[in-house]
């Protein structure tokens, strides 16, 4: 019998190359490598990445559900755009969701989740000076997920889709490097670990719900200084932050 191709099985895409070219592009993506409008040439990508179609376009597939690809038809994609109004609707989900998760979170957290959070803020701070963008988003992403981590995995998925799409924002717009930016949201997250290791669930919610609107709303004032965020405004709100 003939062996089929490595990246093929039972008339499928070997999950090992779909899962290589959807990492590769998602981060392409994400680091602004690949930027908003891009066409997204599938003859091109499959010969830089190494593989052939067949997993390079279940790859985009994927971003398309994702939300990091636009199909514009059958063989034709781009890079999803930026709006303002998507950003606004992002960041209501997030601090809406994020809000809810941590304050589940709170109250099952234990010394060596405490021990975590101190070693990411750790990590942060001394992965500021060095002026690399990519080293401080790594514990800085960290933290993030283990504010919210024993909240529950559907949660967490959901968290993780989000903080990805607003960090490709924040990247795109926020020209300051790692210290500045730091030296800003510093403060904020020490405030949110400190109201964990207090078991203080509602000062938790708060704090990061504030936290996400101060970050939104400074992208908004680079990419739209006029633009009204309604939806922001409502999700804190709701989450009982004035």
């Amino acid at each position: 019998m003939t062996a089929q191709p490595a990246e093929v099985e039972n008339g499928l895409a070997h999950p090992d190359e779909v899962s290589r070219a959807h990492h590769t592009l998602r981060r392409a993506i994400m680091h602004g490598d690949l930027r908003p409008g891009d066409p997204l040439s599938q003859v091109a990508l499959a010969r830089q990445m190494g593989v052939s179609r067949g997993p390079l376009r279940e790859a985009l597939r994927i971003l398309q559900r994702e939300g990091f690809v636009q199909q514009e038809s059958q063989h034709r994609a781009r890079v999803t755009t930026f709006s303002n109004e998507d950003l606004d609707e992002l960041y209501a989900m997030r601090i809406s969701l994020e809000a809810l998760a941590i304050g589940i979170a709170v109250p099952r957290m234990g010394e060596e989740d405490f021990r975590q959070l101190d070693q990411l803020l750790k990590e942060m701070d001394e992965t500021a000076r060095t002026g690399d963008v990519e080293q401080w988003e790594c514990p800085h992403e960290q933290f993030h997920r283990a504010l919210v981590h024993p909240s529950g995995p559907r949660l967490e998925r959901e968290l993780t889709l989000l903080s990805d799409h607003a960090t490709r924002y924040r990247l795109a717009f926020v020209s300051w490097n790692p210290l500045e930016w730091q030296a800003e949201t510093s403060t904020q997250h020490r405030t949110i670990a400190e109201a964990v290791k207090a078991g203080d669930a509602t000062a938790a919610s708060h704090a990061l719900a504030a936290h996400l609107a101060r970050t939104a709303l400074v992208v908004l004032s680079i990419s739209a200084p006029s633009y009204e965020p309604v939806r922001i405004r409502r999700a804190l709100a709701a989450a009982g932050v004035r």
